[in-house]
């Protein structure tokens, strides 16, 4: 006899059943607390309806590193039918199958319930499908501390300041949507049942395939939308030449849509016509990560197969695909920095919405022909926010011809699936600002707005508008979100919020904000010594780069996020924010408040304009981004500021000496804004006798500036570092950063800064000129010449000033 009573196993098979007919999917949560008998319900349901999934994969997931987790994966293989044939996936590898369908879904989620796993696994299962998520019981998920939560619980904190509000967040939703049913194993009973859920049949429109086109119907016949149709007959235009003007298409869509495999079937298509009318085609693909892209090279391989192309799939050490290979073909994976130093045909960007608009942009000037698509909502998704910005830029691009589609008819299920609704209502992946309107922008225009600190608990589970409203300005704001970052949100202990309203209460600005610092001599020891401290960026940061352990004992605030909802930016909000904050952080006696962010000069002037000082920077771009991180800090309290002032000139001094190298590639003009936002301070001049003599030469004479180029560095350091300076145009300022400080070649030089060679080496020789009068008091031609014809007598002593 089975665990589950018999009629109970009944209420499962009949959803399924009504869901086939629908295409919709359900998903049944199993609690108890006892692990054999957690795992033997879920058989018992599993059983009940194997005859409805044999012939289709059904995936197990779970926890491979905790050894109860490993327990109930054997428990469940050795109870499965034998029938049915089940992928066992642990969480930390689950990138790996997201492009597969499974006819059902089993996830071990008692030892972590982490919302990115959520995020990624709410996708695999097919219209018609059943997921089963094996839980503790609720009251005691409400005590567990997960692995994710662990992560969160930073020095000074334990597991009882956890804020929980995600768990009870999940279960309140749980218990909210139709489509999700809850059995309690341990007591044998339905805590909640399906609910109402529709079954009108759903059969699949059938795509209508153009008359007359250059993709033969074969390819056509790979489509199962017709929005996969409309993408594909949009590929066509990218067969012609472009010549006169760059031909671009932005395809968007929610997540299960069939974008990646839609832009698939459009590139192999065209690497096919592409190679048979001019012997070669490279098409480059570039995403956050290569998991991104594995679709668009399956169905690439799919097409190329179609026309006898002998393909050869080349993978990395997990699995995935990196490159389709055949003769005259070649798709490739690179990753989104290094598209920057790739050529090819066409260029495809997966996911774009997780990558910069101005490295977007720098794509764009290297590739005549780009697709960017990207998720609209999902896990990988970043809101319409991407679409509206990015597409409002590229129309204002001169030479672009640009196509645009957003896809809506879902592949693995039926329109209005009621899982979606719940992963989307859970995860708040479809979240949007509110609406600004003219008596909105009147109220910004007169100043009536407030600072605002919510009561969390209200926010996280009862004021769902107002939760929509705040997590939706940083979808729009291109933060790049996943689940996890609400995750944190609702549980770090050491996370709190701000936001600025409208006195009509409509939130304009969202702000989420971590204590860090009081760390103590032993954890500021570790942290100089090399260990990692969780949860402390900034102290964690600065005390191993500086080894001053007094900046641990200090208390501060980091800015994680800060945004502004698109329709008032640029009004002042986000800076009146910020002003608030450092009267509360003083109030409530903070030492400082800072930030850490991949640097632009846009973003880092918004910083500069409200007084905050750049202290560290990482030596590494961020591999998809291609910033650089820059750490700020305001110091609120006279102890704060004696510390900062100490590592901000060291830092200047350190970025002088870094900007050739690992800095060569940072843009010019952030690498002078942090040059300039930086102390200055008293110091000499110290040259040999003919150090000045060829510095000299070069100045008023006829010497090249490659002989004296050490000199002219030393002399360029001195400017920038010196309180008392020349006055120098910020075209010349520029030249010395990237000509001098960074070592670049005249011809980089010239491109970057838009001069021609005669332009830079006039402005550079007029330099040379302004230090000598200022620094060395040396103001012509004729008084340098007596530094021209030395003898050993002169050689005697260096020249300082």
């Amino acid at each position: 006899m089975p665990l589950v009573p018999l009629e109970h196993l009944d209420e499962v098979r009949e959803e399924l059943v009504k869901a086939r007919k629908s295409r919709h999917r359900r998903l049944l949560v199993i609690t108890g607390d006892d692990d054999s008998r957690l795992v033997t319900t879920a058989l018992d349901f599993i059983y009940n309806v194997k005859d409805l999934l044999s012939g289709e994969k059904v995936l197990y997931t779970y926890h491979a590193f905790y050894s109860d987790g490993a327990m109930r994966k054997e428990l469940f293989e050795k109870g499965v039918p034998r029938e049915l044939s089940v992928d066992y996936v642990s969480y930390h590898k689950l990138d790996e199958v997201l492009g597969r369908t499974y006819a059902a879904a089993v996830a071990d989620l008692v030892n972590n319930l982490e919302p990115n796993d959520l995020g990624r696994v709410m996708g695999v299962v097919e219209g018609g499908g059943l997921y089963i998520f094996l839980l503790p019981s609720f009251t005691r998920l409400l005590e567990t501390v997960t692995r994710f939560q662990s992560n969160l619980i930073v020095p000074g904190y334990t597991d009882k300041d956890l804020k929980r509000y995600f768990e009870k967040r999940f279960i309140k939703k749980v218990m909210e949507h139709q489509g999700v049913a809850v059995y309690d194993a341990d007591n044998r009973y339905w805590v909640k049942k399906f609910g109402k859920t529709p079954s009108t049949p759903y059969a699949r429109p059938k795509p209508v395939l153009p008359q007359k086109s250059k993709i033969p119907v074969k390819v056509f016949n790979l489509a199962l939308t017709q929005d996969q149709v409309e993408v594909l007959k949009i590929f066509e235009h990218f067969y012609a030449k472009a010549e006169k003007e760059k031909l671009v298409f932005v395809l968007t869509a929610d997540r299960g849509r069939g974008k990646s495999s839609a832009v698939g079937l459009g590139v192999g298509w065209l690497a096919h016509r592409l190679r048979r009318a001019k012997g070669k085609c490279k098409v480059v693909v570039t995403a956050p990560a290569v998991t991104n892209v594995q679709e668009v090279f399956r169905f690439s391989a799919a097409v190329l197969d179609l026309f006898k192309h002998k393909v050869e799939v080349l993978e990395d050490e997990s699995g995935m695909i990196t490159k389709l290979l055949s003769k005259g073909i070649e798709i490739e994976y690179v990753t989104p920095l290094d598209v920057l130093k790739a050529k090819g045909d066409l260029l495809v960007v997966d996911e774009a919405a997780s990558i910069p608009v101005p490295l977007l942009f720098k794509m764009l000037k290297r590739f005549n022909k780009v697709v960017y698509s990207s998720t609209i909502h999902g896990y990988e998704g970043a809101g319409r926010g991407f679409s509206l910005r990015f597409l409002k830029r590229l129309k204002n691009e001169e030479g672009v011809k640009l196509y645009e589609y957003e896809m809506s008819e879902p592949i693995r299920y039926a329109p209005e699936d009621p899982i979606e609704k719940w992963t989307f209502d859970l995860l708040l992946l479809d979240a949007e600002p509110c609406e600004i309107t003219e008596d909105d922008l009147s109220l910004v225009s007169a100043g009536e707005v407030y600072y605002d600190a919510p009561n969390e608990e209200e926010l996280f589970l009862k004021n769902e508008e107002e939760l929509r409203q705040f997590f939706g300005i940083y979808i729009m704001a291109h933060y790049r979100n996943n689940p996890n970052d609400l995750g944190i949100m609702m549980d770090a202990p050491h996370h709190f919020l701000r936001m600025v309203r409208l006195k009509n209460g409509k939130i304009v600005v969202s702000l989420e904000l971590a204590s860090e610092g009081n760390l103590g001599e032993d954890l500021s020891k570790e942290s100089a010594k090399g260990a990692w401290l969780m949860g402390n960026i900034i102290p964690d940061r600065l005390i191993k780069h500086y080894k001053i352990l007094d900046f641990g004992n200090l208390r501060g605030i980091r800015v994680v996020r800060i945004a502004t909802h698109p329709s008032v930016m640029g009004k002042g909000l986000g800076s009146f924010a910020l002003s608030r904050l450092e009267e509360e952080a003083r109030r409530n006696g903070y030492d400082w408040v800072g930030a850490g962010f991949g640097v632009t000069y846009e973003l880092l002037k918004f910083w500069l304009k409200n007084g905050y000082i750049p202290v560290h920077m990482s030596p590494e771009k961020n591999p998809v981004s291609g910033e650089y991180t820059v750490i700020v800090v305001k110091p609120l309290s006279e102890k704060a500021k004696r510390i900062v002032d100490v590592i901000a000139k060291e830092f200047k001094q350190k970025l002088l000496g870094s900007l050739a190298s690992p800095y060569f590639d940072l843009e010019p003009e952030v690498a002078l804004l942090l040059l300039k936002s930086t102390p200055s301070f008293e110091v000499k001049v110290n040259l040999t006798k003919l150090q000045l003599a060829r510095f000299l030469t070069y100045a008023w004479s006829d010497m090249t500036l490659e002989n004296c180029i050490d000199v002219v560095g030393i002399m360029t350091r001195l400017y920038f570092l010196s309180k008392k300076k020349p006055s120098l145009s910020e075209l010349q300022e520029l030249l010395l950063v990237s000509k001098i400080l960074q070592a670049k070649s005249w011809h980089l030089t010239c491109q970057e800064l838009n001069l021609s060679l005669a332009e830079a080496t006039s402005n550079m020789k007029q330099i040379a000129q302004i230090f000598s009068k200022e620094f060395l008091g040396v103001n012509s031609e004729e008084e340098a010449l007596r530094y021209f014809f030395l003898r050993m007598d002169d050689l005697n002593e260096g020249v300082s000033a």
